[in-house]
């Protein structure tokens, strides 16, 4: 089965034959599920788990709805669906009809709808299918009125993007990559193209091509009136993530364009509203600051643009204007708070939000009168709020149901020391009367990447745990964005070992101050949580009992060469080149695997067909697992067949997922 392969780091890997799809490969995944099946036909608790988690599945959710021309498109999954359709109210009528029947395409043909836009005047819709439910998606245009989809396809093949349409909605702009990318960047020489609808896609218009490198992210946005559009060019190849913007106007027959930023290590997301132009920036600040500058301006490039609100204690996280008004999300010690400014970032005021919680979405009409936000928190439900921009006081405008009781969960949050002092908090959830005597069963889940902020937020898959007299507790770590820009730059290259240093020393709280013990306490994280779970049980195997880890970065020798890998070196660092190389290996899971020793339960979750973390980092950090360490605990992958990177595409598939996941952690913590 193994075979002593040396690769391009003159590195000995037995098990690089897991990155290929072989008859090899195969055949070992196969035995691996089998195995794996066999472990959860076995498990008593999973049948009733399935049965609880289907309840709380089982309700109706809405999106944020878009407004265009009086027209109103929203998703709504109903009862017993297993993904939402897309339903439009039209202008005048208050009853909702299905323009987009995508339960229905599930079911047919188990094509995912990744995302839908509606055109300005709300005549034309542009949908993503997504054949297995990953980052490969095609582009599909439906007639609004006659609810009808055009010819017009752009094939998940050269991953597209949509961008936004133009102001009639004849056409688009959307970026794709590279007819013939070799097989290792499918993702990279992503540019951006203008659709004409009707039109063949590859006739389509390339802009800014030549001025763009193999690793940029391009975005495009327009104005409101439809005269200009803004293109961003991102970059996180290389040690620091860089931004460059350009100016143009949409009817400009000569493709005259204009630099706007120059290409500078800062991240600045641009937005557009009446005649200005936004920045959320961490230029020379490490909390954001926003900036403004005249579209008449923008000749003068960087000089054009003044501080509007400045950086202050708390990090900003989005921005949304809606007419005289700019709205600015807030995190305050890792929850969401919401403030109103005018356009020339005068603070007007504080609008109140139920509990401490997470707003993940802002919405509205550029000249409407409401702003849309969705709001959740471990103990309140997902909920859809309506502000009125004149108002202090949001409306609730939809509010998911919820067969469980709110009121009997308490939620703490803790603060505590990581190894070298830093302070770092931490959320506790559990059912009201708890116990502190360090014998209640504990998931603890870490995140730590790329600026991403960990806050508050409803969990339905955590309720039969909670309910079990079981504790949920997310850590903070370094590496995210929840102190800001500092936060973040703590956690990342040379200074990765902090975001595990944090959530070992969060697992030493909880056991210090008894809300568990080692063998109650199970801990988890996803993608690049995944690399924190396999980081932290490969230096401290004795940490916890029970480690899930799910899709997972754990070759840390070897990651930039799959997928889109080579977008993630500014958080992990260039193994190509030997200093960085030497720092990752320190840490990558995969290679810090020890001989003879003994690890906690573990339990490996990934998909065939994740194209954003591939599947080969699961695979070769199992089979290398069971070839060296000491199997006194089981050792399991579990492999999604037809999914992405989330690991399960539709409602039931999730519950499937779910099941075996907190069934794997009721049994190993005995709690039957």
């Amino acid at each position: 089965m193994k075979s002593k392969k040396q690769n391009k780091h003159n590195l000995i890997d037995p098990f690089q034959f897991l990155e290929k799809d072989i008859p090899q490969t195969r055949k070992w995944l196969k035995s691996e599920q089998q195995k794996a099946d066999e472990y959860f036909l076995r498990n008593k608790y999973k049948k009733s788990l399935i049965k609880r988690i289907k309840l709380l599945q089982n309700i109706e959710s809405k999106s944020i709805p878009v407004i265009k021309d009086g027209n109103t498109f929203f998703s709504w999954r109903k009862k017993n669906e297993e993904i939402g359709s897309v339903y439009i109210i039209k202008k005048g009528s208050k009853k909702p009809s299905v323009l987009l029947n995508s339960e229905s395409i599930f079911k047919r043909y188990g094509y995912v709808l990744e995302s839908w836009i509606p055109s300005k005047y709300g005549t034309r819709l542009a949908y993503l299918l997504s054949k297995s439910g990953n980052d490969k998606a095609s582009i599909f245009i439906l007639d609004v009125n006659k609810k009808t989809t055009l010819k017009d396809h752009i094939p998940d093949y050269v991953y597209p993007n949509f961008m936004c349409w133009n102001n009639h909605g004849d056409g688009f702009w959307y970026v794709h990559a590279n007819f013939k990318s070799p097989k290792s960047e499918e993702k990279l020489n992503m540019k951006i193209y203008f659709h004409k609808v009707g039109d063949d896609f590859k006739k389509d218009k390339c802009l800014l091509g030549e001025k763009m490198g193999k690793t940029d992210w391009p975005i495009i946005k327009t104005s409101e009136d439809g005269k200009y559009f803004i293109i961003s060019i991102y970059n996180s190849s290389k040690e620091k993530r860089t931004t460059q913007a350009f100016l143009g106007k949409t009817n400009d027959k000569n493709g005259a364009i204009i630099e706007i930023l120059k290409k500078e290590d800062h991240l600045s997301y641009v937005y557009i509203h009446r005649d200005s132009v936004y920045l959320l920036t961490n230029k020379n600040v490490q909390n954001w600051k926003v900036q403004k500058a005249k579209i008449s301006d923008l000749e003068l490039g960087q000089l054009a643009f003044r501080t509007i609100i400045k950086e202050d204690k708390n990090s900003k996280e989005s921005i949304c204007f809606i007419k005289n008004r700019c709205f600015v999300e807030v995190l305050e010690n890792a929850s969401s708070q919401l403030y109103v400014h005018d356009l020339n970032g005068k603070l007007q005021r504080k609008i109140n939000l139920p509990t401490r919680g997470t707003i993940s979405t802002m919405r509205g009409e550029k000249e409407g009168d409401k702003l849309f936000f969705l709001f959740s928190s471990y103990s309140f439900p997902v909920t859809i709020f309506s502000l009125a921009i004149n108002k202090k006081k949001p409306t609730i405008y939809f509010q998911d149901t919820s067969h469980f009781d709110y009121k009997k969960i308490e939620v703490k949050q803790e603060f505590f020391r990581s190894k070298d002092g830093t302070l770092v908090p931490m959320f506790i959830v559990y059912k009201k009367g708890l116990k502190k005597d360090g014998n209640s069963p504990t998931l603890a889940y870490g995140y730590g990447g790329f600026g991403w902020s960990i806050t508050p937020s409803f969990h339905s898959d955590i309720v039969p745990f909670l309910e079990d007299g079981g504790i949920y507790v997310e850590i903070n770590i370094r590496g995210g964005g929840e102190f800001g820009q500092k936060w973040h730059d703590a956690g990342k290259l040379f200074k990765k070992q902090n975001s595990f240093n944090d959530f070992i020393a969060g697992l030493n709280h909880l056991v210090k101050e008894k809300y568990t013990s080692r063998g109650k306490l199970a801990i988890f994280g996803w993608s690049n949580g995944g690399l924190l779970i396999g980081s932290v049980i490969t230096q401290y195997p004795n940490i916890c009992k029970v480690a899930i880890i799910g899709a997972p970065v754990l070759d840390m020798a070897r990651y930039h060469l799959f997928d889109g890998g080579r977008y993630w070196i500014s958080d992990y660092g260039d193994p190509n080149n030997k200093k960085y190389l030497k720092n990752l290996l320190k840490y990558s899971p995969y290679h810090n695997i020890k001989t003879g020793i003994s690890y906690p339960s573990i339990l490996v979750l990934t998909a065939q067909k994740d194209d954003r973390v591939h599947p080969m980092h699961a695979y070769k950090f199992v089979a290398k697992l069971k070839a060296q360490a000491k199997l006194s605990n089981p050792v399991l992958l579990r492999v999604e067949g037809n999914a992405g990177h989330g690991g399960a595409s539709g409602i039931s598939k999730y519950i499937e997922q779910q099941a075996d996941m907190w069934s794997f952690v009721h049994d190993q913590l005995k709690r039957i």
